[in-house]
């Protein structure tokens, strides 16, 4: 009974048993889901700043920055609708693992092949587990992530994370820009660092 009555008696913090504010993490993380349209049949190597560049900001008619500092692709998917003349058609996606940053991992590759006229090319695919560019990768890295080979008009989901930069260093994207608006935020050709096939869907675009 005595040390119930010692321990009672003892002050007790306001809010709880810390005195001061707890530590919290200020970075912002956000998860995005972007849909993309091929223009044209494309064979691409996505390399990380090919995702990094996504989301931009103008800051100039002629230039655009990226809003985040880190980039981790977690899925794509695909689908590809039958050629005019019902020839089938096929999708595919080749993670490269870690062949080229001397990493870790496998490389993977799939693909599916549409079949009748109501039977689109569907491929849903995630990076290799453990390999590097399943990770969180520095957004300047110029690392080869996938390859990707589209017939002409295959939708493209791509869902992935981004770190929102927090400091006041600021990454330039790769490509040309041209009629921007300063200060207005945008989504850029999923291809952009090589060419601009893969085109944003819904989404204002440089």
């Amino acid at each position: 009974m005595q040390k119930q009555k010692q321990r009672s008696a003892q002050p007790r913090a306001r809010g709880g048993d810390n005195a001061h504010p707890p530590q919290f993490q200020p970075t912002i993380i956000v998860s995005k889901k972007l849909r993309f349209q091929a223009s044209a049949s494309s064979a691409r190597t996505l390399t990380v700043k090919s995702f990094a560049d996504l989301w931009c900001v103008a800051a100039t008619t002629t230039s655009a920055y990226q809003l985040a500092s880190h980039v981790r692709v977690k899925k794509v998917e695909m689908w590809s609708p039958m050629a005019a003349d019902l020839t089938p058609v096929t999708c595919r996606i080749d993670w490269t693992g870690s062949a080229s940053v001397g990493g870790f991992g496998k490389s993977n590759r799939v693909s599916d092949t549409s079949m009748g006229a109501s039977s689109p090319a569907h491929l849903a695919s995630r990076p290799p587990a453990n390999s590097q560019i399943s990770q969180w990768c520095e957004a300047a890295s110029t690392n080869e992530v996938c390859r990707i080979d589209v017939p002409v008009g295959t939708v493209i989901d791509l869902t992935y994370d981004l770190v929102v930069r927090d400091d006041a260093s600021a990454l330039a994207v790769t490509g040309a820009v041209a009629g921007a608006t300063v200060g207005a935020n945008y989504i850029r050709s999923l291809d952009s660092v090589t060419n601009t096939t893969l085109v944003p869907v819904s989404y204002s675009t440089i």
